[in-house]
């Protein structure tokens, strides 16, 4: 009468074999197996590998990759910076810089998908005076360039600025964007020399 019970064990755990080697790491952990959703995948942003383990886009986590994850603000690398410009000038004026250390500690480095890093994407904003539109910003490269219609600029003049460096917006994702500021002056010089490089 033992050995069909223990026959039976015995297949009980056979028949259930599979569903447990799915759950178990490659370190030896063991994870909880993965609810379904109601569009029968088991990850929202992300892909099931071949043993049915949900690997997370970058910048998401949880057991579907249901979290967006943006742990760091971005920052300029200084906040605080002059110009000197021509009153004829054309073109480019500043270049704001700016990291965020979403990119290399919350998402990995490196070509291809890793390399895309949304948690770590940002967009530049340029506050001016009212009525002040001598200058534009490009919102992804944070160029700062010379307005062509924006009115002469007065040679000894220094104009103010704030730039904004922002977090991107995340669709679905209502949490505060994180951001930072830079005070930007641009003074005018009357005695300006454009240096030209030796070729």
């Amino acid at each position: 009468a033992a050995l069909p019970s223990f026959l039976l064990l015995l297949f009980l755990l056979l028949q259930n074999l599979p569903t447990l080697t799915h759950t178990l790491f490659t370190d030896g952990r063991f994870r909880n197996p993965l609810p379904m959703l109601s569009n029968n995948t088991r990850c929202v942003n992300g892909m099931l590998d071949e043993e049915s383990i949900c690997i997370c886009n970058p910048c998401w986590d949880g057991p579907i990759c249901e979290t967006y994850v943006d742990l760091y603000s971005p920052r300029f690398l200084v906040h605080a910076a002059t110009a000197v410009v021509p009153e004829n000038v054309t073109g480019g004026v500043y270049r704001a810089w700016s990291r965020d250390e979403d990119l290399g500690l919350t998402c990995p480095l490196g070509p291809g998908q890793s390399s895309r890093c949304p948690c770590a994407s940002v967009a530049y904003q340029l506050f001016a005076p009212p009525g002040d539109h001598k200058f534009t910003l490009d919102s992804a490269t944070g160029v700062l360039t010379r307005a062509s219609a924006g009115g002469p600029l007065l040679p000894g003049t220094t104009y103010t600025y704030k730039l904004m460096v922002q977090s991107v917006p995340v669709k679905g994702i209502t949490d505060d964007l994180q951001y930072d500021i830079l005070d930007l002056k641009i003074y005018v010089s009357p005695y300006y020399v454009r240096k030209i490089p030796w070729t």
